[in-house]
């Protein structure tokens, strides 16, 4: 009884390293891979852009270098393309449409903004009304009234 247990403890531990690394866990940066209908890729920070970004026009790759800028007011708006809805990983804010997981030490973006207008068209008209001056809450009314189809 003792041999199989000498024998499956390796054999998890292997498991376990190697569903880690393909996962995205450990350090550095991670290959861009597919997560549903999603690429994600693992960098640093939020300064460190993700290399699928050659694949998009110089918009998405403005839009995607100012999410740090812009993180707070993202993080506390709704995105109005439908993502919020999606069964299997709903989207919670805008930032989670550029934003897939961030710790301390790490962001997983995710390129579902760049393929989607109206996560874009937000994102513009959040850096257009910071640039005006409009505070945090204005801009969360500015989105509700021109974004929320209920409205």
């Amino acid at each position: 009884m003792n041999a199989k247990w000498l024998l499956a403890l390796p054999t998890a531990l292997l498991a376990g390293g190697i569903l880690l690394v393909a996962c995205g866990g450990g350090s550095g940066n991670s290959e861009p891979h597919r997560h549903g209908n999603e690429t994600w890729e693992v960098e640093a920070s939020l300064s460190k852009m993700p290399s699928f970004l050659s694949n998009y026009s110089g918009r998405t790759n403005h839009l995607y270098s100012i999410v740090g800028k812009y993180e707070d007011i993202m993080k506390s708006v709704k995105c109005y393309c439908g993502c919020m809805n999606y069964e299997d990983d709903p989207h919670a804010s805008l930032f989670r449409c550029y934003v897939a997981d961030q710790s301390e030490d790490s962001v997983t973006w995710t390129d579902h903004s760049g393929t989607c207008g109206i996560c874009t068209e937000e994102l513009l008209k959040i850096e257009e009304w910071s640039k005006q001056g409009k505070t945090p809450e204005q801009i969360q009314q500015l989105i509700e009234d021109n974004f929320n189809p209920n409205a």
